[in-house]
């Protein structure tokens, strides 16, 4: 059976391969790429769409639960950044 979670982005439900994970550390976001940092997991599709869609309704902090101080720089520079998002989000 496979594993599916909610997209932060357009907030429908896919399996976690199509997925990236994400927790918060120190208070800031971290895309977990092998899927093995300790901590709460928000998701979100790999594209950009979703992931600027997730930024702008400010979906991330209260998915971790942490307030406006959550420091998002590290998804709004994968999401600026065309070559990143081609290889990280894109496959």
């Amino acid at each position: 059976m496979e594993v599916s979670r909610r997209c932060l982005g357009c907030q429908e439900s896919d399996s976690t391969e199509k997925l990236l994970r994400c927790v918060a550390q120190d208070n800031r976001v971290v895309v977990d790429e092998k899927g093995r940092l300790p901590g709460r997991g928000a998701w979100v599709h790999r594209n950009l769409e979703c992931l600027s869609q997730s930024l702008r309704r400010r979906a991330w902090s209260r998915a971790f639960r942490k307030g406006p101080s959550l420091d998002c720089s590290e998804l709004e520079n994968l999401s600026r950044s065309p070559d990143l998002a081609k290889t990280r989000l894109n496959g």
